[in-house]
């Protein structure tokens, strides 16, 4: 088990000396959603929680159908929205008739015989006894909504909800009959469930559930693009145990869908696993956990494989015989990891996952050729650039990519010869393919050679020779769609295609780029009064109007630290002069995204400096801290800029000694700086609570500064309210179901989300 404050007490220990620090996120901000439509896919034992949940069908896999190198997305796609062409629905209602054919009337009241009888009470010399005389019941069928498939049963009941009580004194009767009423609670009253059902009987689709992260960047040297990885974080980045930092337990789960294997025999389950990677390395208690579902028990088991922690940048590989009694319709397996709860931490990683019959009974080759890594940019500096600043270079080509270089692995048993029949790249505009060219076989460039060797292969291309961007004079920003393939010609030695093409667009807004805009940990200068800096060399002089910068969480929260925003010019490649810096009085704060990898836009606000920034073509961006602690800005580190990254504790700049890139973007003013300075369009609220169900505190992460949050009751009475407040403690409140509504400044709803109180 891994205390995420002990690592990072550890990490700054060891980075005393150059007091520059990484530390593990705490949460994983590539999963943060996106306001998911559709929240809930299991059942609870509650009325109100099974209503307007999914029932999901997924068919049978065949076992051919079973292979993923986690290039493309084979997870479950989930319905998106209630009226998704593959959904269908059913009312459901507690109250029928005796044939459970017809729902009873809607203002319906019954109750049972406990509150519907007529008693008479007679006394005699003070002796009291009671008779009991039924009412006539009648018959319905009444539904349970505890759990689906809904049942039920024919019950008694009662339309008269009162109890007549009649008093007999030595013989003379009392001439008022008392009565006791239960109008306003009855045992039975009508209410229905509105049920969903969605097919999603796919085979191009294996996992049905997706708590596993699928990514392309947190592996190190993968052997296809993409993998699987396994941390203590859910599905929407967020620790399994926020908070706690000792817990510890199972976390991730990665389920195969149902398989028919029935009439095979020799049947294997092979992938590869990985630990650590660019993520956190996992402890020996950190384990993964292989378990097998047997239909005729309907029971999971554990395999009992013993996976290894493997060098950083190493694979294993996990190959288990699947015994006769699982050769049935029906069988699934699983993935599980047991690891911290408490954040991004005890990294997994898994790649190649197969399950096919082997008569050999030994691990067999993959017998595929396979891109391995993404590309970054077809610029030779940046990710992302101005585009008006692209647009007036006098000789764009010096901007591009000389050579680039296509990371291919090759699992195949012996070397393949590389060919060139179809290896291309392609370049579009808008759905317009602006130019398509064929990749040269490598081996007439020393050291290259004509083959694929087994292992990772670096197969260089060359851009600015061929290709510049270019796009109608009066966009103000363009994105260009890149594809490039890497097809061999010879089959039996790539028997997957499907990983041999690779896209990525290059997007040009209003801001330069480093990174690749997905942090793997967070990056700060430790000590008082320390700065940072990040430089960059434009393509032109011009005036910027702020910075865009993604801050990680760890488990110090420094959303309340001061940051002085600050721009130096260059000095012989180090900070110069202070072109702006903020003061005491307006400084900044970093501030933490609720999306995807989101940046924060940060404005020039000291009024002692103009609200933009002339700037030469060299300048530096970053900050003066107050306190010691690190800020933890992301940090990329599959991209390497660390010639650019400058700290100064002590009076002295000093180059970072880290591989990667940070996420810091300044931006220009550009002919589309009037759109990009709105702060909607760097800031798209996306709100996420949490936990869901709670007992008590529930947290709303993504608020924007100015908000009001209302809870009502689903008899739509409000029954709190608070003002800029993501803490709230509603343990006073019932148990129940609610509706949390947040609000803008404006009084514009942006977030409402079904919330169960336990």
């Amino acid at each position: 088990m891994k205390n995420l404050l002990v690592l990072l007490l550890i990490g700054l220990s060891l980075g005393a000396k150059s007091q520059e620090v990484l530390s593990p996120m705490s949460s994983n901000p590539s999963l943060y959603p996106t306001n998911e439509s559709i929240k809930s896919r299991g059942l609870v034992a509650d009325t109100s929680v099974i209503d307007s949940t999914f029932i999901y069908t997924y068919g049978s896999l065949a076992i051919t159908d079973v292979w993923d190198d986690f290039s493309v997305n084979k997870f479950v796609q989930y319905p998106p929205s209630y009226t998704a062409p593959n959904v269908t629905s059913q009312w459901f209602y507690h109250l029928m008739d005796q044939t459970n054919s017809t729902p009873e009337p809607v203002n319906v009241k019954y109750c049972d015989s406990s509150k519907s009888h007529h008693d008479t009470i007679s006394v005699v010399s003070g002796v009291a006894d009671t008779f009991y005389y039924a009412f006539t019941p009648q018959q319905i069928w009444i539904n349970d909504f505890s759990a689906y498939p809904i049942g039920g049963q024919v019950v008694d009941v009662y339309s008269q909800c009162y109890v007549l009580i009649d008093s007999v004194i030595d013989g003379v009767p009392d001439p008022t009959q008392d009565t006791i009423w239960y109008t306003n609670e009855p045992t039975y009253y009508q209410d229905s469930v509105h049920i969903f059902f969605a097919n999603m009987n796919d085979p191009n689709q294996i996992w049905v559930d997706n708590q596993a992260c699928h990514n392309y960047r947190f592996a190190i040297d993968p052997w296809s693009l993409g993998v699987a990885t396994f941390d203590g974080v859910d599905s929407t980045g967020m620790p399994y145990s926020f908070g706690a930092n000792n817990a510890h337990g199972h976390a991730d789960v990665l389920t195969s869908k149902s398989i028919n294997l029935l009439g095979t025999s020799n049947v294997y389950l092979q992938f590869l696993y990985q630990s650590g990677g660019h993520g956190n390395m996992p402890e020996v208690e950190d384990s993964l956990i292989l378990e097998f579902y047997q239909p005729d028990s309907m029971q999971w088991y554990n395999q009992e494989y013993q996976f290894v922690l493997t060098p950083e940048d190493g694979w294993d590989t996990c190959y288990k015989a699947v015994a006769v009694p699982y050769l049935k319709n029906g069988f699934r397996f699983r993935i599980r990891n047991k690891a911290s709860l408490t954040g991004a931490l005890d990294h997994w990683h898994i790649d190649y996952v197969q399950l096919y019959e082997n008569p050999l009974g030994t691990v067999q080759p993959f017998n595929d050729l396979a891109i391995s890594y993404p590309l970054n940019s077809l610029l030779d500096d940046y990710t992302s650039v101005p585009w008006d600043h692209y647009q007036n270079l006098a000789n764009q080509n010096e901007a591009m990519l000389d050579t680039g270089y296509l990371h291919v692995y090759n699992s195949d048993a012996t070397p393949t010869n590389v060919g060139s029949s179809s290896m291309f790249l392609e370049i579009s505009y808008d759905g317009t393919v602006q130019g398509t060219y064929n990749l040269p076989n490598p081996g007439a460039i020393p050291p290259w050679t004509s083959n694929w060797e087994l292992g990772t292969n670096e197969f260089p291309f060359f851009v600015a020779i061929n290709h510049t961007f270019s796009a109608p004079s009066n966009d103000t920003m363009a994105t260009f769609d890149v594809k490039i393939n890497a097809d061999a010609d010879v089959a039996a030695s790539n028997v997957y295609t499907v990983n041999d093409t690779t896209y990525m667009q290059q997007s040009f807004k209003n801001y330069y780029a480093y990174d690749d805009g997905s942090a793997e940990k967070g990056y700060g200068v430790q000590g008082s009064n320390s700065q940072l800096a990040y430089a960059f060399d434009a393509y032109e002089a011009d005036t910027l109007t702020g910075v865009l910068m993604h801050f990680v969480p760890t488990v110090t929260d420094v959303s309340n630290y001061v940051m002085l925003l600050s721009v130096w010019d260059d000095n012989n490649g180090v900070p110069g002069n202070l072109l702006y810096q903020d003061n005491y009085f307006l400084p900044h704060y970093p501030q933490y995204g609720g999306s995807k990898n989101e940046f924060k836009y940060y404005e020039f606000v000291n009024p002692d400096y103009p609200s933009v920034i002339p700037v030469s073509k060299k300048f530096h961006v970053g900050w003066e801290q107050v306190e010691s602690q690190s800020l933890n800005i992301g940090f990329d580190e599959n991209i390497d800029r660390a010639s650019n990254i400058h700290y100064n504790v002590a009076g002295n700049w000093i180059t970072s000694s880290l591989t990667g890139s940070l996420m810091i973007r300044p931006v220009f003013s550009t002919n589309i700086n009037y759109t990009l300075r709105d702060k909607e369009f760097f800031e798209e609220v996306v709100i996420n609570m949490y936990p869901n169900p709670s007992s008590d505190e529930v947290n709303l992460q993504g608020l924007p500064t100015e908000s009001e949050v209302l809870v009502y009751d689903l008899s739509g009475r409000a029954v709190y309210s608070a003002i800029n407040q993501s803490h709230l403690s509603l343990g006073f409140l019932e148990s129940g179901v609610y509706i949390v509504n947040v609000l803008d400044a404006e009084g514009k709803s942006i977030f409402t989300e079904k919330l169960i109180k336990e």
